[in-house]
């Protein structure tokens, strides 16, 4: 009995000791959390400040440019993305190049008409083109399907004002690669932002991101919807590439090269499906591109030019 209770008394005093520094590491923990939680907390109210307007509309839109990059890096991105839904004003944020007589003189066009006081509060929202791709690269990052599906409907909403010769202008999250467990309503938005971004330009530069870009898509997603709904849009593009000798074509980060039999092997995929909703759409945006490549002129070279547009290897 004794022997018996000199092994089973050392055995429950070490399971004790386990066990009590088990609930203490376990509240150490829940004391960090928390404690991140409140920092998190007041850094987001301190963050929320930046928001307040002023009469100077270059400040202001400085300071919501820096409370929602501030909200992307505190982990907040989905709500730094909604907020972007009321201060990316393409008609009244300046765009990171614009002169100071430009952003002016488009705050003057934007607010004419207006009460002074309504002109200089519209004229004090907003954030440029660039600012609104880091935070919509941001929410497209995180694994909140909604926050990933507001950022793409924001980007395609507002593809009219961004070049897609730009790499500022297109979020780095998909640049030369692809995500592929977007939600299908954000992927739909995204190509749909790619045509509109190329249907604005008349440069060869855009027919050359175009199709990288959807390339990229196909070659990457496994959704073969997906693929066939790209394969037909490359299907489109590919007497414009072949018209100005687009044999090979080295995209933006110059890992790879893609040619031209590569780019045909993929339009040979595009199918239709009963369903035929997505197809009727893509229906839409191949007209609008058949249209759109007969008006393309010469390679830019303009400043800036060099590196997202490569010309024909």
């Amino acid at each position: 009995m004794v022997a018996s209770l000199g092994i089973v008394v050392p055995a429950l005093v070490a399971l004790i000791s386990i066990l009590i520094t088990w609930q203490s590491n376990k509240r150490l923990e829940q004391d960090r959390q928390q404690s991140e939680a409140r920092v998190r907390l007041d850094a987001a109210v301190k963050a929320a400040d930046l928001f307040q307007p002023t009469s100077d509309p270059t400040a202001s839109a400085a300071r919501s440019a820096a409370g929602l990059l501030a909200l992307t890096q505190l982990g907040q991105a989905d709500l730094a993305v909604a907020l972007l839904a009321d201060l990316w004003n393409p008609q009244a944020s300046p765009s990171l190049h614009d002169s100071a007589a430009g952003v002016s003189a488009r705050f003057t066009s934007s607010a004419e008409g207006l009460p002074q006081a309504e002109a200089s509060a519209q004229a004090s929202i907003g954030v440029s083109a660039e600012t609104a791709i880091q935070v919509i690269n941001a929410a497209l990052k995180t694994e909140d399907p909604n926050a990933q599906v507001i950022a793409a409907e924001l980007l395609c909403r507002n593809a009219n004002v961004l070049d897609i010769s730009k790499v500022l202008h297109w979020p780095s999250e998909i640049n030369g690669k692809w995500n592929c467990r977007l939600p299908v309503a954000a992927k739909v938005l995204i190509v749909d932002t790619l045509v509109h971004m190329a249907l604005e330009s008349t440069e060869i530069n855009a027919l050359r991101e175009l199709a990288v870009r959807l390339y990229s898509i196909w070659d990457i997603d496994p959704m073969e919807r997906v693929k066939c709904c790209i394969a037909s849009l490359i299907k489109v593009i590919l007497p414009a590439l072949h018209r100005f000798g687009y044999t090979e074509i080295m995209p933006d980060f110059g890992q790879r090269v893609i040619t031209f039999k590569q780019m045909k092997d993929a339009a040979e995929s595009a199918s239709p499906h009963p369903d035929g909703y997505f197809e009727q759409l893509v229906a839409d945006r191949s007209k609008k591109l058949e249209e759109w490549q007969k008006g393309l002129k010469a390679l830019s070279t303009s400043p800036g030019k060099l590196a997202p547009a490569s010309a024909p290897l």
